[in-house]
């Protein structure tokens, strides 16, 4: 009977602590996948409107998000009904060497690039390829990076980082009817962009047409209002915003509206985002100071980076003279002739925008890269320096000294008790008759 109240006692405790031991096993529950560094896939533009057998242009985009990656594996699925790939491109990208070369199979609606970037990379806007479809039919074509895709971290352990996978929606609307001809004097061709922001629009009159109705603006398929506005064949605009403009015109002939015909013009007035070259250098070359090897990279957000140009002078040289562009690719390689060099790398769009972003390197430029980018091992190496210099004189001083001069003075003891000889004195008769007790009895 005495038990019992006992047995409540641990059945309450034990209670208690499975109820406790359950709440905080809910406060402390981690999402693993949380503490992944992420990344982000993204499609440019996502959405947009495209006529019926129309192309256009989808760059594919990583965001680091301050991540630094060195491999990809980017698998696209596209709606194979309304889309076809026309041409992939892996020409503008961050991705240095291809493992697999970028391939599309428009049966099944499929895209790879397969790639790593050496050294790696950390971006919000890189550039991985870009794909040119054409719009099959009428409709909503999207397209999706799969679940296989793979971004691996530089780490050295060839970590995945959690994705963020966008996707894009595009609607193709049905071909506007043949109109009215349109050309223009300033942007002929309508893939291509131009740096000029004032377009001239020029077209035909053909018999019994007493007016033309027109307007421009970002929309592929408008219909101009039932108003003659000229009877001109040619318009012109002025300071026209970046972007894609369509022009559209109708003829009233016979007083009746005849159907609209369509113009695109591509604008792009910005020049590259800026960037800032890197030189790097090979062990040798910090001894010898004889090449450096140039890295850069920059986007365009509209038309596209082009190709680059690397232009190398010496500033010792008179301020009259110029250098001499050359075509490259990063990771250019520059002779040092002198120790006062600039080099200029030129970035060039689609459009022809430059952004030109200068460096200056040289033999003391050299040395100081050098103690810059091992500055950590340096600061090392004095401070081992500096603790073995205190240990030896610690040592030295404080105990080896120490003894040495201890055994010093006790040689110098012994050498003297030695050479100094002990004094003989002669004894006196009473020492004598002390020392012989039978003298004393008599």
């Amino acid at each position: 009977m005495k038990t019992r109240p006992i047995f409540k006692i641990l059945l309450l405790s034990t209670l208690v602590v499975l109820v406790w031991q359950q709440v905080h096993a809910e406060t402390i529950n981690l999402n693993a996948r949380d503490l992944i560094p992420k990344v982000e896939l993204s499609f440019s533009p996502r959405t947009g409107s495209f006529t019926e057998g129309s192309t256009f242009d989808i760059p594919i985009l990583i965001n680091t998000k301050g991540n630094r990656i060195n491999g990809v594996e980017i698998r696209i699925s596209f709606d194979k009904d309304h889309l076809e790939i026309v041409k992939p491109s892996g020409g503008q990208s961050i991705v240095g060497v291809w493992l697999e070369a970028p391939s599309y199979d428009n049966a099944r609606g499929l895209a790879n690039y397969v790639g790593v970037i050496p050294s790696g990379i950390t971006t919000s806007s890189g550039s991985i390829g870009s794909i040119t479809f054409r719009a099959k039919k009428t409709g909503r074509g999207t397209i999706s990076f799969k679940s296989t895709s793979r971004v691996l971290l530089n780490d050295g352990l060839g970590t995945e980082a959690t994705l963020d996978l966008g996707h894009g929606e595009y609607t193709i609307i049905p071909k506007a009817p043949e109109g009215v001809i349109v050309a223009s004097e300033t942007h002929p061709r309508q893939d291509d962009w131009y740096n000029n922001n004032s377009p001239v629009f020029i077209w035909e009159k053909g018999p019994g047409v007493s007016g033309f109705s027109y307007v421009i603006d970002h929309n592929p398929n408008t219909i101009p209002e039932n108003t003659i506005v000229s009877s001109e064949t040619t318009k012109s605009f002025e300071g026209l915003e970046d972007g894609l403009w369509y022009f559209h015109i109708k003829a009233n002939r016979n007083g009746a509206w005849g159907t609209t015909g369509h113009f695109l013009v591509r604008i792009d007035t910005a020049p590259p985002a800026d960037f800032t070259p890197e030189a790097d250098y090979l062990l040798s070359s910090v001894i010898s100071s004889e090449r450096a090897l140039i890295s850069f990279f920059t986007s365009d957000n509209l038309s596209g980076i082009d190709h680059y140009e690397i232009g190398v002078i010496d500033r010792d040289q008179p301020v009259t003279v110029s250098p001499v562009f050359v075509q490259g690719e990063s990771s250019y390689q520059v002779p040092i002739t002198s120790g006062r060099l600039s080099v200029i790398v030129r970035a060039i769009d689609r459009a022809g925008n430059v952004r030109d972003v200068s460096l200056a390197i040289g033999s003391p430029f050299l040395m100081s890269k050098f103690i810059e980018d091992h500055l950590t091992y340096i600061i090392l190496a004095i401070i081992l320096a500096f603790l073995i210099a205190l240990t030896l004189y610690y040592l030295i001083r404080h105990h080896i000294i120490r003894y040495l001069r201890k055994a010093v003075e006790l040689v110098k003891r012994e050498e003297q008790q030695v050479s100094t000889p002990t004094p003989y004195t002669i004894p006196s008769h009473d020492e004598i008759t002390n020392t012989h007790p039978e003298s004393r009895q008599e």
